[in-house]
Protein backbone atom coordinates (compact mmCIF):
# COMPACT_ATOMS: atom_id res chain seq x y z
CA UNK A 1 0.00 0.00 0.00
CA UNK A 2 1.33 3.12 -0.35
CA UNK A 3 2.09 5.63 2.64
CA UNK A 4 1.62 9.19 2.83
CA UNK A 5 2.17 11.37 5.75
CA UNK A 6 -0.17 10.27 8.42
CA UNK A 7 -2.31 14.24 8.12
CA UNK A 8 -2.37 13.65 4.38
CA UNK A 9 -3.37 10.36 4.82
CA UNK A 10 -6.02 11.18 7.03
CA UNK A 11 -7.84 14.04 5.48
CA UNK A 12 -7.49 12.26 1.89
CA UNK A 13 -8.00 8.33 2.50
CA UNK A 14 -8.09 8.29 6.33
CA UNK A 15 -12.14 9.42 6.96
CA UNK A 16 -13.23 7.34 4.03
CA UNK A 17 -11.40 3.97 5.27
CA UNK A 18 -12.71 4.66 8.56
CA UNK A 19 -16.26 4.95 7.25
CA UNK A 20 -16.71 2.06 5.40
CA UNK A 21 -14.51 0.14 8.31
CA UNK A 22 -16.82 0.97 10.71
CA UNK A 23 -20.15 -0.59 8.76
CA UNK A 24 -17.87 -3.46 7.80
CA UNK A 25 -16.79 -3.88 11.56
CA UNK A 26 -20.75 -4.23 12.42
CA UNK A 27 -21.47 -6.14 9.56
CA UNK A 28 -19.11 -8.78 10.67
CA UNK A 29 -20.42 -9.43 14.12
CA UNK A 30 -17.92 -10.88 15.57
CA UNK A 31 -17.38 -11.99 19.39
CA UNK A 32 -14.95 -10.68 21.79
CA UNK A 33 -11.55 -12.13 22.74
CA UNK A 34 -11.01 -13.15 19.32
CA UNK A 35 -7.59 -13.75 17.58
CA UNK A 36 -7.17 -11.12 14.44
CA UNK A 37 -4.93 -11.21 11.67
CA UNK A 38 -4.94 -7.95 10.03
CA UNK A 39 -3.38 -8.51 6.85
CA UNK A 40 -2.07 -5.40 4.62
CA UNK A 41 -2.32 -3.44 7.59
CA UNK A 42 -1.10 -0.35 6.03
CA UNK A 43 -0.44 2.38 8.99
CA UNK A 44 -2.71 0.00 11.42
CA UNK A 45 -6.00 2.45 11.42
CA UNK A 46 -8.41 -1.14 11.08
CA UNK A 47 -6.16 -3.18 12.96
CA UNK A 48 -7.08 0.19 15.93
CA UNK A 49 -10.33 -0.13 15.08
CA UNK A 50 -10.40 -3.97 16.41
CA UNK A 51 -9.22 -3.05 19.30
CA UNK A 52 -11.51 -0.37 20.02
CA UNK A 53 -14.64 -1.98 18.51
CA UNK A 54 -14.27 -5.76 19.09
CA UNK A 55 -12.55 -6.69 22.38
CA UNK A 56 -9.89 -8.63 21.09
CA UNK A 57 -7.85 -11.46 22.66
CA UNK A 58 -4.69 -10.45 20.21
CA UNK A 59 -4.39 -8.33 17.21
CA UNK A 60 -1.52 -9.74 14.60
CA UNK A 61 -0.97 -7.14 11.70
CA UNK A 62 1.09 -7.77 8.45
CA UNK A 63 2.45 -5.42 5.78
CA UNK A 64 5.18 -4.82 3.59
CA UNK A 65 5.93 -1.54 3.82
CA UNK A 66 8.25 -0.79 7.18
CA UNK A 67 7.47 2.95 7.14
CA UNK A 68 4.26 2.08 7.60
CA UNK A 69 4.59 -0.77 10.58
CA UNK A 70 6.74 2.05 11.95
CA UNK A 71 3.98 4.32 11.87
CA UNK A 72 1.45 1.55 13.01
CA UNK A 73 3.35 0.99 16.15
CA UNK A 74 2.72 4.51 17.38
CA UNK A 75 -0.94 4.39 17.53
CA UNK A 76 -1.56 4.39 21.33
CA UNK A 77 -4.52 2.35 21.63
CA UNK A 78 -3.07 -0.38 20.42
CA UNK A 79 -0.50 -1.16 22.71
CA UNK A 80 -0.23 -3.98 24.28
CA UNK A 81 -3.01 -5.98 22.27
CA UNK A 82 -1.69 -5.19 18.21
CA UNK A 83 1.45 -6.75 17.42
CA UNK A 84 2.85 -5.68 14.24
CA UNK A 85 5.48 -7.24 11.62
CA UNK A 86 6.83 -6.61 8.15
CA UNK A 87 5.51 -9.45 6.18
CA UNK A 88 4.06 -10.45 2.52
CA UNK A 89 0.61 -11.27 1.96
CA UNK A 90 1.20 -14.13 -0.01
CA UNK A 91 3.48 -15.88 2.08
CA UNK A 92 2.21 -15.03 5.97
CA UNK A 93 5.41 -15.57 8.06
CA UNK A 94 2.64 -17.77 10.26
CA UNK A 95 2.07 -20.87 12.21
CA UNK A 96 -1.07 -23.22 10.53
CA UNK A 97 -4.09 -22.79 12.83
CA UNK A 98 -3.26 -19.80 14.49
CA UNK A 99 -6.03 -17.22 14.00
CA UNK A 100 -9.97 -17.16 14.49
CA UNK A 101 -10.41 -14.63 11.39
CA UNK A 102 -8.17 -12.96 9.43
CA UNK A 103 -9.67 -9.62 7.70
CA UNK A 104 -7.87 -7.81 4.88
CA UNK A 105 -9.24 -4.56 4.87
CA UNK A 106 -8.84 -1.87 1.44
CA UNK A 107 -6.11 -4.40 0.22
CA UNK A 108 -6.95 -7.38 -1.78
CA UNK A 109 -6.49 -5.16 -5.13
CA UNK A 110 -3.09 -4.83 -4.15
CA UNK A 111 -1.96 -8.40 -3.77
CA UNK A 112 -0.26 -9.33 -6.98
CA UNK A 113 -1.77 -12.53 -6.92
CA UNK A 114 -5.33 -12.20 -5.08
CA UNK A 115 -5.82 -16.26 -4.88
CA UNK A 116 -2.18 -16.71 -2.85
CA UNK A 117 -2.95 -14.37 -0.48
CA UNK A 118 -6.83 -15.89 -0.02
CA UNK A 119 -4.86 -19.62 0.57
CA UNK A 120 -3.03 -18.12 3.30
CA UNK A 121 -5.40 -16.47 4.91
CA UNK A 122 -7.21 -19.85 5.11
CA UNK A 123 -3.70 -21.71 6.05
CA UNK A 124 -3.76 -19.72 9.29
CA UNK A 125 -6.90 -19.22 10.50
CA UNK A 126 -8.57 -22.71 12.46
CA UNK A 127 -11.51 -24.58 11.60
CA UNK A 128 -14.72 -22.72 11.73
CA UNK A 129 -12.89 -19.36 11.88
CA UNK A 130 -13.99 -16.36 9.52
CA UNK A 131 -11.81 -14.88 6.47
CA UNK A 132 -13.04 -11.57 5.20
CA UNK A 133 -12.16 -8.72 3.20
CA UNK A 134 -13.95 -5.66 1.83
CA UNK A 135 -12.83 -3.41 -0.89
CA UNK A 136 -12.96 -0.16 -2.95
CA UNK A 137 -15.21 -0.81 -5.87
CA UNK A 138 -12.76 0.25 -8.16
CA UNK A 139 -13.97 -1.63 -11.09
CA UNK A 140 -17.64 0.16 -11.30
CA UNK A 141 -16.00 3.45 -9.98
CA UNK A 142 -17.06 3.30 -6.00
CA UNK A 143 -13.72 4.57 -4.97
CA UNK A 144 -13.76 7.78 -3.62
CA UNK A 145 -10.61 8.74 -5.81
CA UNK A 146 -12.58 6.77 -8.89
CA UNK A 147 -14.57 11.03 -9.13
CA UNK A 148 -11.79 12.99 -9.48
CA UNK A 149 -9.78 9.97 -11.60
CA UNK A 150 -12.16 9.93 -14.23
CA UNK A 151 -12.42 13.55 -14.41
CA UNK A 152 -8.30 13.40 -15.02
CA UNK A 153 -8.65 10.62 -17.39
CA UNK A 154 -11.14 12.64 -19.67
CA UNK A 155 -8.55 15.41 -19.48
CA UNK A 156 -5.22 13.05 -20.42
CA UNK A 157 -4.14 12.19 -16.77
CA UNK A 158 -4.57 8.87 -16.35
CA UNK A 159 -4.24 8.16 -12.73
CA UNK A 160 -2.60 4.82 -11.11
CA UNK A 161 -4.64 1.52 -11.11
CA UNK A 162 -3.81 -1.21 -8.31
CA UNK A 163 -2.63 -4.32 -9.71
CA UNK A 164 -5.91 -6.42 -9.36
CA UNK A 165 -8.97 -3.95 -10.09
CA UNK A 166 -10.83 -6.62 -11.60
CA UNK A 167 -11.14 -8.26 -7.97
CA UNK A 168 -12.68 -5.65 -6.24
CA UNK A 169 -15.82 -6.65 -8.28
CA UNK A 170 -18.39 -8.72 -6.35
CA UNK A 171 -19.37 -11.38 -8.44
CA UNK A 172 -15.37 -11.99 -8.57
CA UNK A 173 -14.88 -11.93 -4.69
CA UNK A 174 -17.80 -14.44 -4.60
CA UNK A 175 -15.65 -16.93 -6.96
CA UNK A 176 -12.41 -16.34 -4.84
CA UNK A 177 -13.95 -16.85 -2.13
CA UNK A 178 -15.94 -20.19 -3.38
CA UNK A 179 -12.77 -21.23 -5.13
CA UNK A 180 -10.90 -21.29 -1.79
CA UNK A 181 -13.10 -23.99 -0.39
CA UNK A 182 -14.42 -21.50 1.81
CA UNK A 183 -18.35 -22.06 3.30
CA UNK A 184 -21.17 -20.02 4.76
CA UNK A 185 -20.07 -17.01 2.10
CA UNK A 186 -21.80 -13.89 2.31
CA UNK A 187 -21.51 -10.64 0.82
CA UNK A 188 -22.29 -7.36 1.66
CA UNK A 189 -22.50 -3.82 -0.47
CA UNK A 190 -21.42 -0.95 1.78
CA UNK A 191 -22.47 3.01 0.74
CA UNK A 192 -20.87 5.63 2.38
CA UNK A 193 -20.87 9.06 2.11
CA UNK A 194 -18.84 12.25 3.32
CA UNK A 195 -20.04 16.19 3.38
CA UNK A 196 -17.97 18.96 1.97
CA UNK A 197 -17.99 22.81 2.61
CA UNK A 198 -17.62 23.64 -1.20
CA UNK A 199 -15.65 22.69 -3.83
CA UNK A 200 -12.51 24.35 -2.45
CA UNK A 201 -12.70 21.78 0.75
CA UNK A 202 -13.03 18.95 -2.12
CA UNK A 203 -10.22 19.70 -4.07
CA UNK A 204 -7.69 20.32 -1.08
CA UNK A 205 -8.87 16.57 0.21
CA UNK A 206 -9.61 14.81 -3.20
CA UNK A 207 -6.26 16.32 -4.52
CA UNK A 208 -4.51 14.22 -1.45
CA UNK A 209 -4.97 10.59 -2.66
CA UNK A 210 -1.86 8.85 -3.52
CA UNK A 211 -3.01 8.04 -7.03
CA UNK A 212 -3.58 11.81 -7.79
CA UNK A 213 -0.75 12.67 -6.21
CA UNK A 214 1.61 11.92 -8.68
CA UNK A 215 -0.63 14.02 -11.38
CA UNK A 216 -1.13 17.21 -9.10
CA UNK A 217 2.24 18.85 -9.43
CA UNK A 218 2.28 18.90 -13.64
CA UNK A 219 -0.95 20.62 -13.53
CA UNK A 220 -1.27 23.89 -14.67
CA UNK A 221 -3.32 26.35 -12.91
CA UNK A 222 -5.42 26.57 -15.81
CA UNK A 223 -5.90 22.88 -16.03
CA UNK A 224 -6.95 22.78 -11.96
CA UNK A 225 -9.37 25.64 -12.83
CA UNK A 226 -11.21 23.03 -15.31
CA UNK A 227 -10.89 19.96 -13.01
CA UNK A 228 -12.33 22.12 -10.05
CA UNK A 229 -15.60 22.85 -12.85
CA UNK A 230 -15.99 19.37 -13.82
CA UNK A 231 -15.68 18.03 -10.36
CA UNK A 232 -18.52 20.39 -8.92
CA UNK A 233 -21.58 18.96 -10.43
CA UNK A 234 -20.96 15.39 -10.08
CA UNK A 235 -21.19 15.88 -6.36
CA UNK A 236 -24.74 15.68 -5.05
CA UNK A 237 -25.75 18.86 -2.88
CA UNK A 238 -27.30 18.16 0.74
CA UNK A 239 -30.34 19.84 2.23
CA UNK A 240 -27.79 22.03 4.40
CA UNK A 241 -26.17 22.61 0.93
CA UNK A 242 -23.07 20.85 1.56
CA UNK A 243 -21.28 18.87 -1.41
CA UNK A 244 -21.99 15.11 -0.73
CA UNK A 245 -19.88 12.21 -2.48
CA UNK A 246 -20.55 8.76 -2.37
CA UNK A 247 -18.48 5.82 -2.13
CA UNK A 248 -19.02 2.00 -2.61
CA UNK A 249 -16.97 -1.12 -0.91
CA UNK A 250 -17.54 -5.10 -1.68
CA UNK A 251 -17.47 -6.79 1.89
CA UNK A 252 -17.42 -10.57 2.07
CA UNK A 253 -16.90 -13.57 4.57
CA UNK A 254 -16.80 -17.21 4.74
CA UNK A 255 -15.96 -19.90 7.42
CA UNK A 256 -12.81 -21.83 7.22
CA UNK A 257 -13.98 -25.88 6.97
Amino acid sequence: MLFNDGDAYEKSMGTWSRLVGDVFIKWLTAENELDWLDVGCGNGAFSELIVRSCSPKTVHAIDPSTEQIDFARTRPAVAGVAKFEVGDAMALPLDNNSFDIAVMALVIFFVPKPRKGLAEMIRVVRSGGTVASYTWDTINQGSPSSLIGRQLSEMGFTPESPPNPQVSEMTALGKLWSSGGLIDVESQIINVERQFRDIEEYWKIASLFPNIQKIIPVLTETQIDELKARLEPQLSIGSNGQLIQTATANAIKGSVT
